[in-house]
């Protein structure tokens, strides 16, 4: 009976010196509304612009340079001359194979004679069989030497029309390597160089890991693949956003070995000339089909090392 007294009296005394539990605080959650709205798939490239056509202009035959008929840097059109030779000696090849096929069509002439003769006199018996021969092979051997004089007067007319050296194409000429009195020929090397400027190609470069996942059917190989459909702008060094639409027109068969990478081309249209080609830019693909995404405010998502997460 003492003891449960005593308990009694030490119970209250536990309980009230028990530490309080501590008070329970709200945690506050900010709550963002996800919306379902469209978009356009874009991925961006560094890249670098080059001439669609790009021409070394070299001399085609021999002689001293008589004129250069175009300013350095301008724009030539095609067909427009550009040099020109001294085309005496050429012109004295030409005389000198037209003075032959005259010579061969006399001989020509006159050994069908002979032989027409002869095949009205062979069967009275006034001339023998092999002198008939004979005259059949002067006029054979005349017949040839027509032939070669006319095959000697177009090469003489080619070799007269390269000492006019003219644009192949329509671009923008380079420096001059050669003076006026300078003597030329196939050994000189490049005259000078021309560059078509519209349209323009961008070339870039597409990751390896784009390609697997294109294999195994992710989406942007495939989007690059799919050249009709994707547009190809151009953000210029200085940030300005090129206004030209382009068009992917070429992409590699194969990866290269010591970049992984896939080569990937845009022609670019450049009626202003305000692209130039070793330019660098940001190429920028964008699908013009729209789709459909799922979007929450960016302050919702933060991101670590294993990825990004809300």
């Amino acid at each position: 009976m003492i003891r449960i007294v005593a308990l009694a009296l030490v119970f209250p005394w536990l309980v009230a010196c028990a530490p309080e539990a501590p008070p329970q605080y709200s945690v506050e959650v900010v709550v963002d509304t996800v919306v379902r709205e469209s978009y356009q798939y874009t991925s961006k490239y560094i890249g670098r612009l080059r001439a669609r056509d790009d021409v070394a202009i070299q001399a085609r035959v021999t002689g001293y340079l008589l004129s250069r008929e175009f300013q350095e840097g301008a724009l030539v059109a095609a067909g427009e001359v550009l040099y020109t030779i001294d085309p005496s000696e050429y012109e004295a090849d030409m005389a000198s194979a037209q003075a032959d096929l005259a010579a061969a069509l006399a001989l020509q002439a006159n050994a069908e004679r002979n032989y027409k003769r002869a095949q009205e006199l062979l069967p009275r018996g006034a001339i023998s069989p092999s002198e008939v021969d004979n005259l059949m092979a002067k006029k054979l051997d005349a017949d040839a030497q027509i032939e070669a004089a006319r095959a000697r007067i177009s090469s003489a007319q080619v070799n007269l029309g390269y000492t006019v050296i003219t644009a192949p194409i329509r671009g923008r000429i380079g420096r001059s390597a050669a003076s006026v009195g300078d003597l030329v020929g196939p050994n000189t090397g490049t005259l000078t160089t021309l560059v078509s400027i519209d349209p323009i190609e961008a070339l870039f470069q597409v990751g390896e890991v784009v390609f697997i996942e294109a294999v195994t059917g992710s989406s942007d190989y495939d989007r690059i693949a799919r050249a009709e459909k994707l547009e190809v702008t151009l953000e210029l060094s200085n940030g300005v956003i090129y206004p030209q639409v382009g068009r992917i027109d070429y992409i590699a068969n194969r990866i290269d070995a010591t970049t992984g990478t896939l080569e990937v081309r845009a022609r670019i249209p450049n009626p202003n000339r305000l692209l130039v080609p070793g330019q660098y830019v940001r190429v920028i693909l964008t699908d013009p089909t729209p789709l459909q995404g799922l979007f929450l405010p960016q302050a919702s998502v933060q991101a670590d090392q294993q990825g990004s997460f809300v």
